[in-house]
């Protein structure tokens, strides 16, 4: 085959058509509404024009190979090594670079952080306007594919199983759960509903993002290891490094387009609307998708309806199409699948209208089809929204059964808030469509689990206020002990006053724990700030209490005390006389409050003895050193 040449597979509904071919050796590749970007490995990033493809700019150079290449609104970035290159993308001028404390292997932009996977299992953090850094070791071995969305970071190794994360700003993410062996060393995607790996065997497993379970392994034939994975809402695009190219529909899991190049390895894939961008060492592919000879845009929020052509000229051949997707939607309707059977009766529909044209010779037969597509499409729509509502339904009733037995939830005031508006969004348009199809007896049944809906959810929001009024009376109590606490060590209270303030405030806790249900998220706050105070009072307890102890031990008996006493007066009055002695000033003060301190201290214990003419004798020494005049003005 010649250089660029390509193959595909005409059994199925998606084709292609090559763009243009541009010669340069890619790694990575990513784009904006104008232009088209590559990592390149002459240590390079090259931007081209998507309006004739021309060569832009060239970026560079890097100190290594860059490994990653992503774009912002106004930045051009390139990941190498140990290395973060900036360009703007006004100016295509360089800014600078921000180091990498880690050696890095692959990377992702999004949001407002850079995801780098390093060496040693290391995922690294970096905020893209501040490189404000954070890093943390997930796994044992290097991590060698990342894929983010605004919830999730997904991560995986050539030794480990790949790993879901949940992420937290600034700190470590968590991990939500650890996907099979099957996925090991893979290749990682996902989207909205799927985790996606693809392995060294060529096949790609499909895990759901709610049980985190195995959902289905898509094999396209071709044993060669995946290479690199872009995924849509509806669709996957697989490259292998043997140049092969899969399209699948997600949804399905059919095969439904490939793309063969002439062997190259195929570094990344990215897609853009009706485009793909094939990165090789051999150069970049740029291919569009076809289906039915009309541009396919694989990026588009809804499925395409593909059949082996959009367009037919006979009219039995639409018949007979409109017939299958008919079947088809009928085997999904009996098999409980209504969502599924109301895509193929659409699809049915569709067929119907895009080649009307075709059936201008059959218009009674049209007719009728048309009649009885609308007719089962009708009951499936019913049945799929009473699908949606029973769902809903189990899920408020949960919630209630949670506020009942448990007294709590581990929900978010977020997360009900959006239950309420999903739940109040389908009762609004069950009770449309039950109006619309007021004819078929299923509209009843559908108005009934409406009804139903509707008065399990007024009372889980009743039950929901009610327990966030005794949550908030619970934190309100908690805070309001909280602030007055803080209050008074900023006043630098003495300890007695606050110990006498934590009694008060335990009792109005536990007066409000013994109104609390034995369980419930109320107990647990009103526990938590119980236990706490109740430390802090032990602890000041403890204090204050050693003091008097301190006072009642310090003398064992009252001859002990006398004892002491008369040893303080045998020197006190020469101490005294010392104190004209000593000129300065500041010392003399020092050496007198002493001598006070020590005589009332003596004075305490003589009276808590009942040594009187002790205390008198000391009183007199008290009032050579401090006479009364003098303490009168102190005071």
């Amino acid at each position: 085959m010649d250089k660029g040449s390509l193959g595909s597979n005409d059994s199925v509904p998606v084709s292609h058509e090559k763009v243009i071919h541009l010669e340069v050796s890619a790694v990575d590749l990513t784009y904006d509404e104008i232009f088209l970007y590559a990592a390149c490995r002459d240590q390079r990033v090259r931007v081209w024009s998507k309006t004739d493809w021309q060569l832009v700019a060239e970026l560079g150079e890097t100190d290594t190979p860059p490994l990653v290449v992503d774009v912002d609104d106004t930045q051009v970035f390139a990941t190498c090594e140990r290395r973060v290159y900036v360009w703007k993308k006004d100016t295509w001028g360089m800014t600078g670079w921000f180091e990498l404390s880690y050696d890095a292997l692959t990377s992702t932009l999004h949001g407002d952080y850079f995801y780098v996977g390093a060496n040693d299992g290391r995922l690294v953090s970096i905020q893209k306007d501040t490189h404000e850094t954070s890093s943390w070791q997930l796994h044992k071995s290097d991590l060698t594919s990342l894929w983010s969305d605004d919830k999730i970071i997904c991560t995986s190794t050539k030794k480990e199983e790949p790993r879901v994360w949940l992420k937290a700003k600034d700190t470590a993410p968590s991990e939500l759960a650890r996907l099979d062996k099957k996925g090991k060393g893979g290749v990682l995607s996902g989207n909205a509903e799927f985790i996606l790996v693809g392995n060294s065997t060529g096949e790609i497993a499909v895990y759901d993002r709610v049980e985190w379970e195995l959902v289905r392994t898509l094999e396209s034939g071709y044993s060669s290891p995946i290479s690199s994975m872009w995924a849509s809402s509806h669709y996957l695009i697989a490259a292998t490094t043997t140049g092969t190219l899969t399209i699948w529909d997600l949804k399905k899991g059919d095969d439904i387009g490939e793309v063969v190049l002439n062997g190259h390895k195929i570094e990344w894939i990215t897609a853009d609307h009706d485009l793909l961008y094939i990165a090789t060492q051999d150069g970049i592919t740029i291919v569009r998708l076809l289906a039915s000879g009309r541009p396919f845009d694989i990026c588009a929020d809804s499925p395409l309806i593909l059949t082996d052509s959009l367009l037919k000229t006979s009219p039995y051949d639409v018949l007979e199409g409109a017939l299958e997707l008919e079947k088809k939607a009928d085997e999904h309707y009996q098999e409980g699948l209504f969502h599924e059977a109301v895509l193929e009766y659409e699809n049915a529909l569709q067929l119907l209208i895009d080649n009307t044209h075709a059936l201008l010779e059959v218009p009674a037969e049209r007719q009728h089809l048309t009649d009885e597509i609308n007719t089962r499409l009708g009951k499936a729509l019913l049945k799929a929204k009473i699908q949606e509502l029973q769902t809903i339904n189990h899920e408020i009733q949960q919630l209630s059964e949670e506020l009942d037995v448990r007294k709590r939830t581990d929900r978010t005031p977020e997360e009900i808030e959006r239950l309420w508006s999903s739940a109040g969004r389908i009762i609004k348009e069950s009770r449309v469509l039950a109006e619309a199809q007021a004819s078929d007896m299923l509209s009843y049944q559908l108005t009934h689990v409406v009804e139903t809906l509707e008065a399990d959810l007024n009372e889980a929001m009743s039950k929901f206020d009610e327990f966030r009024e005794t949550i908030n009376q619970a934190i309100g109590l908690t805070r309001q002990i909280s602030n007055e606490w803080r209050w008074m060590e900023r006043r630098r209270t003495k300890l007695p006053e606050r110990k006498q303030f934590l009694e008060s405030a335990m009792e109005k806790l536990e007066a409000a724990l013994d109104k609390a249900d034995p369980e419930g998220e109320v107990r647990k706050i009103l526990s938590g700030a119980l236990d706490e105070y109740r430390r802090l009072y032990g602890q000041i307890d403890r204090i204050v209490s050693s003091y008097d102890l301190e006072q009642e031990t310090s003398f064992t008996s009252k001859d002990e005390a006398q004892e002491a006493i008369e040893g303080l007066l045998s020197v006190i009055p020469k101490k005294i006389d010392a104190l004209k002695d000593i000129e300065n000033l500041t010392e003399r003060d020092m050496e007198k409050n002493r001598i006070i301190a020590a005589l009332e201290q003596a004075l305490e214990t003589a009276k808590s003895f009942k040594l009187n003419k002790a205390a008198d004798t000391i009183e007199k020494e008290l009032e050579k050193v401090q006479p009364k005049e003098e303490k009168t003005k102190e005071k």
